[in-house]
């Protein structure tokens, strides 16, 4: 009798472990460089959702600037994105020049949320 308490008690503990939330995991892919004149491409693709959910939203934001462009740290690229891959439309250029910092929010289908970031750097 004692041997059922003790195996009902172990699948009540797996239960509840398995039922337990993960947040996803945001992957905004390695450090990249570009040319002027190339768009920049953000791959998010090895982002995941541990608990076996789906990632429903990828944002893109710029965080970090080099000095003289700090006018658009906060801006969104992209949001609301449901691919993983996505190509700026905006083409570097002289001025851009320098590291730029960009961030990857990743959405889970339960509202989780999970951020990763790239670092884009703009060469001549």
């Amino acid at each position: 009798m004692r041997n059922w308490y003790l195996l009902l008690f172990t699948l009540l503990l797996a239960g509840c472990s398995l039922a337990t939330k993960v947040p996803p995991v945001a992957n905004a892919g390695p450090d990249v460089t570009i040319y002027i004149g190339q768009p920049m491409l953000l791959d998010g693709s090895l982002s995941y959702d541990p608990d076996r959910g789906r990632i429903v939203n990828y944002d893109w934001q710029i965080v970090g600037t080099p000095e003289g462009r700090e006018e658009r740290r906060g801006e969104m690229l992209v949001e609301g994105n449901q691919e993983p891959v996505w190509t700026s439309p905006w083409i570097a250029r002289e001025v851009d020049l320098g590291q730029w910092i960009i961030r990857l929010q990743a959405t889970d289908d339960e509202g989780d949320i999970a951020t990763d970031d790239v670092v884009v750097t703009i060469v001549q």
